[in-house]
């Protein structure tokens, strides 16, 4: 198939705008071999600020916004990002996943096979969610939202221990009673209080689950991972990535094309070019009545 047309995403969370509009719809392309490099040299965990100019490049459309660009990816939820990296990989690599563990169990030690449906993980929400959570303290009424990438661009950015940056990233998600919070200002509610305001994002929120479980064939023992999406679309990419060499090579030698050109043709199409030139050079006829 030469062309791939986009495939609609109904994305968890959704964009809200100024007049409190949410924009869930949307329509995701396919990688282009640009992205495909980008993120199989982007290490195992990509920088947020690429993960929204590789968002941008692939998501087509978003509700009623006519161009999507980093900056309107960068402020979509962490879950809805996470939403659509999983269907950009069963796109590439379909539905199922199989990842390996090692046992944590002292003593075992054992490798287990983890299998997942990626569709499982990325439900469809057919309601809409609100954009902010509310939740009571002592101290009044609080609003927490979900994380977003531009959120978490900022927290790759920050320096200092961990603690630090924690704080930082709950003083950008939680206002009180309408005021924002500083990292001090986090910090210095109670124990209690901040537990509400996490708890309630937990339970609130819309990112799609990311924790699997697994048994240990040897001890039984229980298996936990954690998934982080583009960092296993990244690690999947960066092992076909001499592959992805050899065809730019390849279709570069034949028709004389240059790497940029290449690179903007999406798997599919480049895929199609290199079966028509094998079938020239083995001599066998073509086929008519491809799209």
């Amino acid at each position: 198939m030469l062309f791939e047309p986009p495939i609609p995403v109904l994305l968890p969370h959704g964009l809200f705008d100024e007049d409190g509009r949410c924009h869930r719809q949307g329509e995701l392309r396919p990688l282009t071999g640009r992205d495909e490099w980008t993120l199989a040299v982007a290490g195992d965990r990509p920088d947020p600020r690429a993960v929204s100019e590789l968002l941008a490049s692939c998501l087509g459309r978003l509700g009623d916004y006519p161009r999507v660009d980093a900056a309107l990816t960068s402020a979509l939820t962490r879950g809805d990002r996470h939403h659509l990296a999983l269907h950009l990989r069963a796109r590439m690599y379909g539905d199922r996943l199989s990842l390996v563990a090692r046992c944590p169990a002292p003593g075992c030690g054992a490798m287990a096979d983890v299998d997942v449906r990626l569709s499982a993980l990325a439900p469809e929400r057919p309601d809409a969610a609100p954009e902010v959570l509310g939740v009571l303290l002592p101290e009044g009424r609080a609003e927490v939202r979900e994380p977003t990438g531009e959120d978490d661009a900022v927290l790759a950015e920050a320096s200092g221990p961990r603690a630090e940056r924690s704080a930082l990233l709950w003083s950008r998600l939680v206002e009180v009673e309408g005021r924002p919070l500083t990292p001090d200002g986090w910090r210095s509610l109670p124990a209690k209080s901040r537990h509400a305001v996490a708890l309630a994002l937990a339970e609130g929120t819309t990112a799609p689950d990311l924790g699997l479980l697994g048994r240990c064939p040897q001890c039984s023992a229980w298996l936990e991972l954690e998934l982080d999406p583009f960092a296993l679309l990244a690690r999947e990419l960066r092992g076909g990535a001499a592959r992805l060499e050899s065809e730019v090579h390849c279709l570069a030698f034949h028709y004389h094309w240059s790497e940029t050109d290449i690179l903007a043709l999406p798997r599919a199409r480049r895929w199609r070019y290199l079966e028509l030139l094998r079938n020239e050079l083995e001599g066998h006829p073509l086929v008519d009545g491809w799209s």
